[in-house]
């Protein structure tokens, strides 16, 4: 069968359409603009201790190091359900402190003025569910063991929990964001790896967990940050998580129950 002219020009001039397009090149400059900067506040009140403590500094622009200037001379104040109002002072640059204890099951108002504006958030001290214990996950991967730590607590039936766990090995806390609900698991006895990284733990390492039960606003903060860190290649463009600070405030603040508990592998 003879080749038709028509079609062998069109074939050649798809080819070449399609090495000119392999061979082209463009360079995109990116123009990041900077933002105005927002206060950051990072607020916290527990039922342990009598210190709590709001720290306030200003977002940076995405080019700038991760250094986040202090906010001073900021009025501050925390008002409980029950009606009391505590005035925090300025420890020191950007650190505010009051003393009371938190209660659960008490609401408590956050208020910031700077800046000439006024920041709010409200969070609800839920009751503690207790840490009953710490283990160790052992893991096995080409008959070599890897250790890391686990939690055990009995999560309450029909009520909506909600869990933060901060990890620390030989004082190092981790970074990732140990978050988690109990819909697939209410009411039933918890063990709750927390893994950080793919090393494990060796003889010697010393564990520290603090178990918080937060609000829902809360979980869904440290859920939405814990998704951020961890999106890996993903094209989506990170966000910043859902804060319950009014007024385009960045942060978070949270009423909590906490507890600790540590160990040392032998």
């Amino acid at each position: 069968m003879k080749n038709n002219p028509c079609q062998n020009r069109i074939l050649y001039s798809l080819l070449a359409f399609a090495m000119l397009l392999l061979s082209c090149k463009k360079v995109i400059n990116i123009d990041f603009k900077n933002a105005d900067a927002l206060p950051v506040i990072e607020g916290n009140v527990t039922n342990q201790g009598t210190s709590q403590i709001v720290k306030i500094s200003k977002s940076v622009a995405i080019t700038a190091t991760n250094s986040f200037p202090a906010v001073s001379g900021a009025i501050v104040t925390i008002t409980s359900s029950d009606g009391k109002t505590y005035n925090l002072t300025e420890q020191t640059a950007g650190t505010y402190l009051t003393n009371f204890r938190g209660q659960p099951g008490k609401t408590y108002q956050l208020n910031v003025v700077t800046g000439g504006k006024t920041y709010t958030a409200t969070s609800t001290m839920p009751s503690p569910v207790l840490l009953d214990s710490l283990g160790l996950n052992v893991l096995t991967v080409f008959n070599k063991d890897y250790l890391y730590p686990e939690v055990y607590y009995h999560d309450p039936a029909g009520i909506a929990n909600y869990y933060y766990f901060i990890l620390s090995v030989n004082g190092v806390p981790s970074n990732n964001k140990f978050a988690y609900n109990d819909d697939l698991n209410d009411g039933r006895i918890i063990e709750r790896q927390l893994r950080d990284g793919d090393e494990g733990l060796v003889s010697g390492d010393r564990v520290a967990v603090e178990m918080q039960c937060i609000d829902k606003n809360i979980y869904n903060y440290w859920n939405g940050l814990d998704q951020n860190q961890n999106r890996g290649g993903a094209s989506t463009t990170p966000a910043n998580p859902s804060s319950n600070i009014s007024n385009g405030a960045l942060g978070y603040f949270s009423a909590h129950t906490a507890q600790q508990s540590r160990f040392t592998i032998p």
